[in-house]
């Protein structure tokens, strides 16, 4: 299936239908590739389990990434993301609403680069704690609970959260950036596609000095060889790991992990 104008508007009439309530992720798993690199589709496992979520690449490497909500495609589509913007190396995703009678929700990932760091950004909305006196100005109300938008980024690292996963020394870490309405939307102006950033490596350690202390979400890694068939390695981490920043957070973190490795996959297999 492909994701252009009318094939879209069909994933995004099956999404509307779909749900997060039964969304259940693992705390750690494992990305495995069909073993003919053919097919072009990617299983998400708990350990060495079956496969409990499907990616599939319906236009190879360059195209499309959706995801099932099962072990198989014969399940329902649970995510999508497809191209964007005039090189069509923009990234919009789009996921199932976060309640009955509402639209799908759909987000761009922003990309830049900080000298030698790269940064993968998105906004999606969070339950707001229930604490006595906290301001909800700029949350809004479901049928089940209040949200709030809140900013993310994945980045690009060598850190000790992604060498606890015996992977790759080198991985990615997801962590907050913005926990208020104006400024999860303050990078809009982003390509989507946006060229690197020449400001050397001196802005990559000025900016991971000022977001030092950000709480980290998750991690990924690439996996050490491809004789097993596995690509990388995932792992919710603290407040990720709580389940407290709601299912359109963990879908969202773990579809954005899997596009952020299939971007750099193309650069691999050109």
């Amino acid at each position: 299936m492909a994701m252009g104008g009318a094939e879209s508007k069909e994933a995004d009439r099956q999404l509307r239908s779909a749900s997060l309530n039964g969304v259940i992720l693992p705390s750690s798993m494992e990305l495995f590739f069909d073993p003919s690199w053919s097919k072009f589709k990617l299983h998400l496992l708990h350990s060495f389990s079956e496969p409990v979520y499907t990616f599939n690449l319906p236009e190879g490497w360059w195209g499309s990434l959706i995801l099932h909500g099962g072990p198989t495609v014969d399940h329902p589509l649970l995510a999508a993301v497809r191209n964007t913007g005039e090189s069509g190396t923009g990234n919009l995703v789009t996921l199932p609403p976060l309640g009955p009678g509402q639209e799908v929700l759909k987000e761009k990932m922003s990309r830049r680069r900080k000298g030698w760091m790269e940064i993968w950004s998105f906004a999606v909305p969070v339950p707001v704690p229930d604490r006595a006196g906290e301001e909800k100005v700029t949350a809004t109300t479901t049928t089940t609970t209040t949200t709030r938008v809140e900013r993310f980024e994945w980045v690009s690292t060598r850190g000790k959260e992604v060498k606890d996963l015996h992977e790759w020394g080198r991985g990615w870490k997801l962590r907050r950036v913005a926990t208020t309405y104006p400024d999860a939307h303050a990078d809009k102006g982003w390509d989507e596609d946006d060229e690197d950033d020449d400001e050397g490596d001196a802005a990559a350690y000025e900016y991971e000095e000022l977001h030092a202390d950000n709480e980290v979400l998750a991690v990924w890694a690439d996996a050490k060889g491809l004789k097993s068939r596995k690509a990388a390695k995932f792992e919710f981490v603290n407040s990720g790991a709580t389940g407290e920043l709601g299912e359109a957070w963990a879908l969202m973190a773990v579809v954005s992990f899997v596009r952020v490795w299939q971007r750099y996959m193309q650069i691999i297999v050109v």
